[in-house]
């Protein structure tokens, strides 16, 4: 049952960042590059044809994830099968009457609301109205991640240790979105500009890869001050990083977290001024989308171990039982 837990939760996590990421893209980078290059419409609607298809399959796996998260977590509860949970009422109670089903009425709202931003958006491309829509996208998808902090061990403090706990695993959340979600649709308008070439790709490449830079810089300092908040929660000192599994866990996290730094200050330090000095090499551009799906790689590795630390006992809970 743990594993199947685990498997959903991972799904869960992965579906909603690479959501959260390609609406934030879609504002932050790819319209303002686009936008400022008319000659760029075939990529354009290559880009935003893939990049669609990705929104809406990660959308449908993040709702369908969120609902079995619900009944695992109900059969769990209760020792029953699925039919059991079902049939009794179980899953209700536990969604109308718990935390954590407060927390998923409040996301499942968020995600519906989310549709219907993102279908209107289609119909109404240009316009203040567009861009209403657009900014309540963005609105709409950090409030379904900061959401998520409800089902993590940010929710069971008590009083203002709790706020602030909470407040640190909802920001973590949103800057993972922001870089690690972002970092599929920066992969593919790079690939696309690539394979199509069309005039002024490389001007159009460069100045993603800058906007993404700028993008990732804010995330990275954001998941560092809220992922040390929230370790000062979860750990009872440093030795509890090797003493017990969930301070494991997280040391492994943050090694590897470590490595996407280090690719993400190489795409920032050699390959991003050499895409801009030689005038767009080829291969300059082919690097940087190779070193953006090592850095995925990367944060998926750190998403499996996410789901696994969510149902671990925090290393503070595992000292204390201890003593």
């Amino acid at each position: 049952m743990i594993n199947s837990l685990i498997v959903v939760r991972d799904i869960h996590y992965a579906s909603s960042l690479i959501v959260a990421g390609l609406v934030f893209f879609d504002v932050f980078i790819a319209r303002p590059v686009f936008g400022s290059n008319s000659q760029l419409k075939t990529s354009e609607r290559s880009f935003r044809r893939t990049a669609e298809k990705i929104l809406w399959i990660g959308l449908a796996l993040s709702v369908a994830s969120a609902l079995a998260w619900l009944c695992l977590l109900s059969m769990r509860i209760a020792d029953k099968t699925l039919d059991e949970v079902v049939a009794d009422g179980t899953v209700w109670i536990v969604l109308s009457q718990t935390q954590f089903g407060f927390a998923w009425e409040l996301r499942l709202m968020l995600a519906a609301a989310l549709v219907v931003s993102l279908l209107w958006q289609r119909k109404t491309s240009q316009g203040r109205i567009a861009t209403r829509l657009r900014v309540s996208a963005c609105l709409l998808v950090a409030a379904y991640l900061a959401t998520l902090a409800f089902a993590g061990h940010g929710g069971e403090g008590l009083g203002g240790e709790r706020m602030i706990h909470l407040a640190a695993d909802a920001l973590h959340l949103i800057a993972a979105g922001l870089w690690l979600g972002a970092l599929v649709p920066f992969g593919l308008l790079l690939y696309r500009l690539q394979r199509l070439r069309a005039e002024g790709w490389v001007t159009a490449a460069a100045a993603a890869g800058n906007r993404f830079s700028t993008l990732g810089i804010v995330a990275v300092a954001t998941l560092l001050l809220s992922g040390i908040i929230n370790a000062s929660f979860l750990l009872a000192g440093m030795h509890s990083l090797v003493d017990t599994l969930y301070g494991r866990l997280l040391l492994l996290k943050v090694v590897l977290f470590a490595a996407m730094l280090c690719l993400a200050g190489i795409n920032r330090q050699y390959l991003l001024p050499k895409l801009c000095e030689s005038g767009g090499n080829y291969r300059n551009v082919h690097r940087l989308v190779r070193s953006s799906l090592a850095e995925f790689a990367l944060g998926l590795a750190i998403v499996l171990i996410v789901g696994t630390l969510g149902v671990t006992p925090p290393a503070n809970e595992i000292i204390a039982h201890v003593h």
